[in-house]
């Protein structure tokens, strides 16, 4: 290992963000002649959240349960694909990075079990959806792989297809929208594969059986690094600063939904 190796993974964990803010709060704290304790409990907590060992540790309850094969008696009628942002006006494949996983994911389960897709995701941006970014994602596929990928405006069970539910802002839209598709055919508890990020998954299960789904969970995304641990596993990282966001906002999610009684 080389010293200029050493010295750029240094410059990058501890110059860069969100490094340089752990430094200046703790250089600060021995200046602040007020609230030098808070100066320190931020420096602090901030490395915390900012440390793959943590992330890791606050993202595995969620991740763990669904880190395994599907195994189900059950007969599914559906692949249920939750959204998880796009970004349109980009060139290709305008889906965001968890929401083209999870539709991949989704498609693929679908495809080899000769299920309907639903993908459900709404956006703010009113003239494009992140459904329109999820079958523009699609057809670039399928133009390129020459992989047919059928469309309808109705659920067809029983046959491959893609649709999808374009008004959800939310998980808990995404349920209610989806569910009032399922109706539409008649079908008041429907047997689903449900398709998110794994860390997602508790939160979207509650939310479909609080909307009477029958729920087999089919996880992807998966953002815990299984490698051996390194030394700049101890360093701030911005990754797993954001490994640390996504698992507190789902926490405080859960919380939600227990208060809410669901």
């Amino acid at each position: 290992m080389s010293i200029f190796y050493i010295l750029s993974k240094l410059f990058t964990y501890l110059v860069l963000p969100p490094g340089i803010f752990i430094i200046i709060l703790f250089v600060a704290s021995f200046y602040a002649k007020k609230f030098r304790f808070l100066f320190l409990f931020f420096a602090f907590a901030f490395y915390l959240f900012s440390n793959s060992f943590v992330a890791n540790a606050l993202l595995s309850p969620l991740e763990k349960p669904f880190n395994q094969n599907i195994h189900t008696d059950k007969r599914p009628i559906a692949v249920v694909i939750l959204g998880g942002g796009d970004m349109p006006g980009s060139l290709n494949l305008p889906l965001g990075n968890d929401a083209f996983k999870r539709a991949i994911y989704g498609v693929m389960l679908a495809k080899s079990n000769k299920l309907p897709v639903l993908f459900t995701g709404g956006g703010l941006n009113k003239k494009h959806s992140e459904a329109d970014s999820f079958m523009d994602s699609m057809k670039e596929i399928s133009n390129s792989f020459n992989v047919p990928m059928p469309t309808s405006s109705k659920i067809i069970l029983g046959k491959f297809s893609l649709h999808v539910e374009a008004k959800s802002l939310s998980t808990y839209e995404n349920a209610k929208y989806s569910k009032e598709k399922f109706k539409t055919l008649g079908i008041a508890k429907p047997t689903i594969y449900l398709v998110t990020s794994a860390y997602h998954m508790k939160r979207s299960m509650l939310l479909y059986e609080y909307f009477g789904f029958d729920v087999i969970p089919a996880a992807t995304d998966f953002k815990i690094s299984h490698r051996p641990s390194v030394i700049w596993d101890y360093l701030p990282n911005i990754g797993a600063f954001n490994k640390s966001y996504m698992a507190l906002h789902e926490y405080f999610g859960l919380l939600s939904l227990k208060l809410r009684g669901i």
